[in-house]
């Protein structure tokens, strides 16, 4: 006899059965679920990590180039010290040698001024010793001689640049050519003008190299 508790309804079986398929079913969906999201996760950080390499390798790539141009630059501009060092080595001794060119030349210009100077010199002793020299010597030549001797020398004096300070009577007085020797009250001449000669100066190349000695006139109303 069949126990009556145990008995089951095919009904009942069936519906059973649909429940534990739908719970089959609700677990399928749940393990696709956690596998899509799993890979999802994985698929992301995969990608996170291609990202993380991709950038990682641009910045080293960035970082080469940057490195390099460094390198460049340091290398141009050790390149261009280097140049420079070797121009101004270079000019120095073009300076040295066009100093040292000057120097010779200055000291050649004046050994030949000097050579001149000493010749024209000459010209003038030997004037100066023949007039001496000369037994038959009568005043007349000898004076004569001796205008020939200080013709020489003034030619030679104006030809290196001399001129005369020759200042005129009654003229004013130029304190930058002339050297009061002395005063005198007078009004034949005008007041602080040149009343007499001591001594004539001289000028060289424009340069007053000795000064006239005059007499200045002082008026008796000036001194008054």
């Amino acid at each position: 006899m069949i126990d009556e508790k145990n008995k089951k309804n095919p009904e009942s079986i069936d519906n059973e059965e649909g429940v534990k398929e739908e719970r089959n079913a609700a677990r399928l969906d749940e393990s696709d679920k956690l596998e899509n999201t799993a890979g999802a996760a994985t698929g992301e950080k995969v990608r996170e990590g291609s990202e993380v390499r991709e950038k990682a390798m641009n910045d080293s790539e960035v970082h080469d180039k940057s490195e390099t141009s460094e390198i460049d630059e340091l290398k141009a501009l050790r390149d261009e010290i280097k140049n420079l060092k070797d121009e101004n080595a270079r000019l120095r001794a073009e300076f040295i040698n066009y100093r040292n060119a000057l120097v010779r030349e200055s000291e050649e210009s004046i050994r030949r001024y000097r050579e001149k100077i000493i010749i024209r010199l000459i010209e003038i002793y030997d004037d100066l010793s023949r007039a001496l020299e000369n037994p038959d010597n009568s005043k007349k030549s000898l004076i004569s001689g001796i205008k020939l001797i200080h013709k020489s020398v003034e030619r030679l004096m104006f030809d290196e640049g001399l001129s005369m300070i020759m200042p005129e009577v009654g003229k004013p007085f130029d304190p930058f050519s002339h050297e009061v020797e002395g005063t005198i009250s007078s009004n034949d001449v005008p007041d602080m003008a040149v009343y007499d000669v001591i001594e004539r100066g001289y000028n060289l190349n424009g340069k007053v190299l000795k000064p006239a000695r005059v007499v200045v006139a002082v008026n008796d109303s000036s001194e008054s």
